[in-house]
């Protein structure tokens, strides 16, 4: 799992290192790149060159570090290791999304162009296709400290947690499909935050939901990390 994690931020590190340095050759000493952009494609934060071709680089390091450490650190670290379908889309999602913000950078920095609705379009497509995979695999997240919905309730309830990602599943599945049909087919500013209103919206659910099923439960509070191990024959 760690080695297949490793090897995807390592492409993406290349990637957005060569995003940056073709940045940083092309740009004058001393100059504002635009850093972040709104939905209408517009520039709304600058940065010096340093804070728009580094900084990016620098987070994903230092993300893949944190995850390539993780099952060694979180106490339940042998069911996050189960969590592998989950834990490996959401490596691929952060660093990805890196890469490709420092690509967007660079593009902007020197010269080229992005279209409000292009932009709008593209940031609903990528928020719709994140909620189709993760409604994938997260049913199949395990009990831990890093991947998956981790509530008070799911993390001491073997129950809210396996029905909550079961629930969650279901939710994202139809999340992600609506919301790619809507990004394709509808005006896409209006459709990218609809998706991040109900992206909000149900996470939200399913924390309340987590805490019903959890105040249910009999065993509730009564798992420890090691017992999350052992319940799961690992």
């Amino acid at each position: 799992m760690i080695r297949l994690g490793l090897i995807i931020s390592a492409f993406a590190f290349v990637l957005a290192v060569i995003f940056s340095a073709y940045g940083w050759i092309n740009t004058e000493p001393g100059a504002q790149v635009p850093v972040h952009f709104n939905l209408s494609g517009e520039a709304d934060s600058y940065g010096s060159k340093t804070e728009a071709f580094l900084f990016l680089p620098a987070i994903l390091l230092g993300i893949t570090f944190l995850l390539a450490i993780a099952p060694n650190i979180d106490p339940r670290g042998k069911n996050l290791r189960r969590s592998r379908p989950v834990y490996i889309v959401g490596w691929i999602i952060g660093v990805v999304a890196l890469a490709g913000g420092q690509g967007l950078i660079t593009w902007t920095a020197v010269g080229g162009g992005v279209e409000g609705e292009v932009m709008a379009r593209g940031v609903g497509i990528f928020i719709a296709a994140i909620m189709l995979l993760l409604g994938l695999v997260i049913a199949k997240a395990r009990p831990n400290f890093f991947a998956g919905i981790r509530t008070p309730w799911t993390l001491s309830s073997d129950l809210s947690w396996d029905k909550t990602h079961r629930w969650a599943s279901r939710v994202f599945l139809g999340l992600g499909v609506a919301g790619l049909a809507a990004a394709l087919l509808l005006p896409p500013e209006p459709v990218t935050i609809g998706l991040m209103a109900a992206l909000l919206v149900s996470t939200l659910g399913l924390v309340i939901y987590s805490f019903l099923v959890w105040q249910a439960d009999p065993a509730r509070e009564t798992l420890n990390p090691d017992d999350a191990d052992e319940d799961a024959g690992v």
